[in-house]
């Protein structure tokens, strides 16, 4: 139940697929009330308007930023959505929380940065939710150890075909899987890496999908390098037969670091005679409120620093998108087979 005094965070939630965790997630929020819910799908609106009995179904995002009392929005909505519904969030002058990406192309980027900046005093964050993974926040906080970082490697395993094949994902022009999924794992790369960004490369195709003729391509690999000439290389892997879940490897001077469900394992090189280290981490839904209660505590308090700034997250989208325009400029050498040896 929404509590009964005056909250400092009124909010209009659209889309309810991760949006519904969110809404539970608010309602645990002292200072937050959830004036409006909407989605395209009414079984789920009736359904969360059942279980928490008091948000309002809006029969349109409209009729939520339209709303003076709602100053803040949570944009959970299909990709394709969010660019249009963040500019109108900021032009009606609310606080944004958007799910990943901010936007599908540099137009629609170009055209929020340049409105955000008309809006100093609104804030902006993004549900890069691995930010909050108790691994990579200690991998973060603790980067300066690695010395030389010379390569890094991220894998965004997501195991579920049929959101290419069935759901909203294969009806969008301009869908994505690095914007879907591997746009988690350069966030971390960017996080770590404080050397500007001077190369990418992408390549992608389209196997395991082959026969479904709308649905995007379902594998990308991208390159990118550094100024410091250090490299990284991401996969997004929508087709993949396991269950969803992240690799991520890294490569120093001194020490190698591997990561995958869960457990991490740290190498040292012969000479230093450091034996390896073994950690395990829990990760769960608990991340999402992490994100979401950091958003409200910046809102609340100035003195709380976002875990996504806004320059975070403009800088990784231009990086991502410069990605996916690199798989449509592919430059591929070609040899003759009698004369290549």
């Amino acid at each position: 139940m929404l509590k009964s005094y005056k909250s400092k965070i009124v909010v209009g939630i659209v889309g309810l697929g991760v949006g519904g965790i969110h809404l539970s997630n608010c309602l645990k929020y002292k200072n937050c009330k959830v004036k409006y819910i909407c989605d395209h799908d009414k079984k789920k609106l009736y359904f969360y308007k059942k279980k928490f009995k008091t948000p309002i179904i809006a029969k349109s995002y409209k009729k939520i930023v339209d709303d003076n009392e709602v100053n803040t929005v949570i944009i959970a909505s299909n990709d394709n959505d969010h660019a249009y519904q963040v500019l109108l969030a900021l032009k009606k002058n609310k606080h944004v929380f958007v799910e990943k990406p901010l936007c599908l192309t540099v137009k629609d980027l170009d055209k929020i940065k340049l409105k955000k900046r008309d809006k100093p005093k609104l804030l902006m964050s993004s549900n890069l939710v691995l930010r909050t993974h108790p691994f990579f926040q200690k991998l973060i906080k603790n980067r300066k150890k690695f010395k030389q970082l010379y390569f890094l490697e991220g894998d965004y395993n997501y195991g579920r075909i049929d959101k290419l094949t069935k759901g909203w994902r294969g009806k969008v022009k301009d869908y994505s899987v690095i914007l879907g999924g591997g746009i988690h794992l350069l966030d971390l790369i960017l996080s770590l890496k404080k050397s500007k960004v001077i190369e990418v490369y992408t390549q992608t195709n389209k196997i395991i999908t082959k026969k479904f003729k709308s649905v995007p391509k379902d594998f990308a690999i991208s390159l990118i390098k550094f100024k410091d000439n250090s490299i990284a290389k991401i996969s997004s892997n929508f087709s993949s037969s396991t269950d969803h879940h992240h690799i991520f490897n890294l490569y120093s001077k001194d020490s190698s670091l591997f990561y995958k469900r869960n457990t991490s394992e740290e190498y040292f090189r012969e000479v230093y005679n450091k034996p390896k280290i073994e950690l395990k981490y829990k990760f769960d839904n608990n991340q999402k409120k992490k994100m979401l209660t950091n958003f409200f505590d910046a809102i609340i308090s100035k003195k709380n620093k976002l875990i996504v700034s806004e320059n975070d997250l403009f800088y990784l989208m231009k990086i991502c998108l410069k990605l996916v325009e690199s798989q449509k400029k592919i430059r591929l050498l070609n040899y003759d087979k009698s004369s290549f040896w």
